[in-house]
């Protein structure tokens, strides 16, 4: 349960770092202490260990660019440490925040405790006697917040959550760990929101989101109708406030996605007598790195090659492993929609039916039934319960459990009960229903899965098959994906994989995928281009027209308010409108290169629409050509197959 404080406006801009100035060094954030079995006495090794470290962190912090990690090693009592600045604070900021946040720890509130960690305003130091670096800790979160609240609450705490959902993925794709982002709010009243999301930065990108997600996850549950606040832990922080507390150039800078992330410097720090010694970087000559850098190659190529041996030996029965503790027995499967009566079928699927049933405990769920010796579409089902049995989002579907008896093989998902989005965009009576606002919610949603999929899982995922029959909604018209039996794992670092046949959606391909069998997770930013400008449009891409060329048609004529779907009666903000289809625009442009990665667009539907850059003109599937000369150009991970295109169920 998160701790709450309501604390006066006036000295809650403080506390929350909301007004950036060195006296704030000193503001502790958060603070969290070991229990009393850790307790150590001074003198001794440890607590001389333990000064010596923090010595260390407090001058050389400073002056790294990202995160300083120590170890001190004295006979069995080791210290270990990291500490971490914002980048927008200077160094005599950042020593004086690290030298406060020690005295806290030590003094104040965690004396002879063997670990402690403390996040001030500008700073993270953490220690303990045990190796800490690059572990994801979030016992518990710290909620501020200000007692001055929205005029218009709800409306408020629900755009606050869309811009702020928005920085996280770029935050948590950062070499810093760090993004902040500036949106205008119209809820009552025109407030500009500033928001902050920030982790340390030996945390992975997956822990990171995971740590943020948390965060915010526990303040929107609370406090979210607050003009500022955050949500604070050992491993990250979430805040925001109607005035700014940060330089945005700087974070902005930190922020780039487009670097790897670098490693944070670690120094090993050893005692003899009185004298200490830092070691915190080896020089190696050129022929050495040379040398090194062709073994890694060599060994890069050998690993693929056995991993790609490795990964075509795993039979179906291998990968549904990851299910076996949700096996659901197919007698109550079968009870649950009345023994698959016509009644309960929903739709059918390209792998099968879909039904309708009701547990023995009352829940209602869906359930996939393949059909019976259906061959490909076997290994696809069990390749999409292995997936998706492992993947947790809010915005992708919840595989509940499955059933594998005989020539019987069943999924069951969590019931939503709005079906899927076609049915709501291609039924007129149904789509006059879809305001903006909810259609807005639906395209962030999809970007915040896609996200999700590309960079926060510990291989790539391509879903290879996004279109608005594998968008499913729940009771709010939260979208979930869905339909993982196409989905791909890709290695981060791997350039091509090989796979025999290309499934897809006619219409919602990209061309290097339709044409070469070269895909990416570009192809999914096409295709989520494609959803998008039918979301706006109201539109089946391919019932009157190429739908990217009859909106490109009229954006390059200056008339693109001429596409938005007149079942919205013009109940829409005109200018986010437009950036959602400058947005869709640019996923759908012919070069991959040229497409946003998913984190960018999602921090794009927080941005200014004159921000983004004009759009090329668009990818078409009907004039056979293809902008690209050879797989060497392309510069993103891709895969090679054959083809195999199918059309909108």
């Amino acid at each position: 349960m998160p701790q709450l404080r309501a604390v006066p406006l006036t000295v809650f801009l403080l506390v929350t770092s909301l007004l950036a100035a060195a006296s704030l060094s000193s503001d502790t954030l958060f603070l969290s202490c070991s229990g009393a079995a850790d307790n150590f006495t001074s003198p001794s090794p440890y607590a001389s260990n333990l000064l010596s470290l923090i010595s260390a962190l407090i001058s050389t912090t400073p002056e790294t660019p990202n995160l300083f990690s120590s170890r001190i090693t004295a006979g069995p009592s080791q210290a270990f440490g990291l500490a971490q600045c914002r980048p927008d604070a200077s160094p005599a900021v950042c020593s004086a925040c690290l030298a406060n946040a020690a005295a806290a720890a030590l003094n104040t509130s965690c004396p002879g405790n063997k670990s402690a960690s403390v996040r001030n305003v500008y700073c993270v130091l953490r220690y303990a006697d045990h190796a800490i670096a690059s572990v994801l800790e979030y016992p518990s979160f710290s909620s501020v917040f200000s007692p001055e609240n929205a005029s218009n609450p709800a409306l408020f705490g629900q755009q606050l959550g869309s811009m702020l959902s928005g920085i996280l993925p770029v935050a948590s794709s950062s070499p810093l760990r760090i993004a902040g982002g500036v949106n205008g709010v119209d809820a009552g009243m025109n407030y500009t929101v500033y928001g902050l999301a920030w982790c340390t930065a030996d945390l992975s990108p997956e822990n990171c989101y995971q740590c943020l997600d948390h965060a915010l996850m526990s303040y929107t549950g609370c406090c979210d109708f607050s003009l500022g606040g955050g949500s604070i832990t050992i491993s990250c922080i979430v805040s925001y406030n109607i005035l700014p507390f940060f330089n945005a150039s700087l974070i902005q800078n930190a922020s780039a996605i487009s670097p790897p992330p670098t490693q944070f410097k670690t120094a090993i720090v050893r005692r003899s007598g009185q004298r200490k010694r830092i070691i915190l970087a080896v020089s190696i000559s050129a022929a050495v790195v040379s040398a090194l850098i062709l073994i890694y190659i060599i060994f890069f190529i050998c690993r693929k090659k056995q991993a790609a041996r490795k990964i075509s030996k795993l039979t179906a029965e291998e990968k549904m492993s990851a299910t076996d503790s949700h096996l659901l027995p197919f007698s109550s499967l079968k009870s649950a929609t009345n023994n698959f009566s016509v009644e309960n079928k929903l739709r059918e699927g390209r792998f099968g039916p879909v039904y309708e049933g009701v547990l023995s405990d009352g829940q209602r769920v869906l359930v996939k039934r393949l059909p019976r010796a259906s061959g490909q579409g076997l290994v696809d089902l069990k390749n999409e319960a292995a997936l998706v049995s492992q993947l947790q989002h809010r915005n992708l579907v919840k595989l509940l459990g499955c059933c594998v008896q005989d020539d019987e093989t069943l999924l069951v998902y969590e019931y939503l009960p709005n079906a899927s989005l076609d049915k709501h965009l291609y039924d007129p009576a149904r789509r006059a229903k879809l305001d903006w606002e909810t259609r807005h919610l639906i395209i962030e949603g999809i970007a915040r899965g896609l996200v999700y999929l590309h960079n926060h899982s510990r291989l790539r995922i391509i879903h290879r098959d996004l279109n608005c029959t594998n968008i499913l909604l729940d009771a709010e018209m939260n979208p979930k994906i869905s339909d993982f039996g196409h989905a791909k794992l890709v290695g981060i670092d791997e350039s091509q994989w090989d796979t025999k046949q290309i499934a897809g959606t006619s219409g919602y391909m990209a061309p290097e995928y339709a044409l070469r069998g070269l895909f990416s997770t570009k192809s999914d930013v096409f295709s989520y281009g494609m959803v998008v400008l039918e979301i706006i449009t109201g539109r089946r891409n391919g019932s009157f027209t190429n739908l990217q060329t009859y909106v490109w048609q009229n954006w390059s004529q200056e008339k693109a308010e001429r596409v938005i779907d007149e079942g919205l009666d013009g109940e829409y903000r005109v200018e986010q409108v437009l950036m959602c289809i400058k947005i869709g625009l640019l996923c759908v442009q012919a070069e991959p290169e040229e497409r946003p990665s998913m984190a960018t667009v999602v921090l794009m539907l927080s941005s200014d629409a004159e921000m983004l850059p004009a759009p090329s003109r668009p990818a078409y599937f009907t004039d056979g050509s293809l902008p690209i000369s050879s797989s060497s150009e392309l510069s993103d991970n891709y895969v090679v197959g054959s083809m195999d295109m199918t059309r909108p169920r």
